[in-house]
């Protein structure tokens, strides 16, 4: 299903595209919510610091077609992101300014940043665990190469929750 105009973007922090190019599968990524992600160009920046990833990241625009934003001009977003950038990551700031007066969505996996800040804000996210969840039913993934994904993400020092994504499905069902 690919995403009406209408709908939100899906803004995509740098931590879930490190944890897709950490687990092999960063072009599985755009498949999940085809026309949905977005990369911010501080998040892109922020990720292409890293010289070992920089063709990784300029490459998963281009061959997906992804859509790169510039940040906003509005003074609004700017004041926001100003105070965020005082607590939180370039990325994660400009998400979360974007996402407030844009009404779009965040994918991060730092919900320890995040996640008060979003729900005062009542700004949808989902992690890298909730795109794992949703590669299994788009049927872009399977269970086992899910599992794979996290022990690969986990091995290169990442954090998930769980280590199956069954664990991960039975938390979202019995806590929403």
């Amino acid at each position: 299903m690919s995403r009406q105009s209408s709908e939100p973007l899906i803004l995509l922090d740098s931590g879930v595209v490190r944890h897709f190019i950490n687990g092999n599968r960063i072009l599985e990524l755009q498949q999940v919510f085809p026309g949905w992600f977005v990369m911010l160009d501080k998040v892109k920046n922020e990720l292409c610091r890293s010289k070992s990833i920089e063709n990784i990241v300029i490459n998963l625009i281009r061959m997906t077609g992804m859509q790169l934003m510039q940040f906003p001009t509005e003074m609004e977003i700017i004041r926001e992101y100003a105070v965020l950038k005082r607590q939180f990551g370039d990325g994660e700031s400009a998400c979360m300014a974007v996402a407030k007066y844009q009404k779009h969505y965040i994918a991060s996996s730092n919900l320890k940043d995040i996640k008060t800040y979003c729900d005062v804000n009542s700004i949808v996210y989902l992690t890298t665990m909730d795109i794992l969840l949703e590669a299994i039913i788009k049927r872009v993934l399977s269970e086992e190469e899910c599992d794979v994904f996290i022990q690969i993400v986990k091995s290169k020092g990442s954090k998930l929750p769980c280590n199956p994504i069954a664990e991960y499905r039975e938390l979202k069902n019995r806590y929403g």
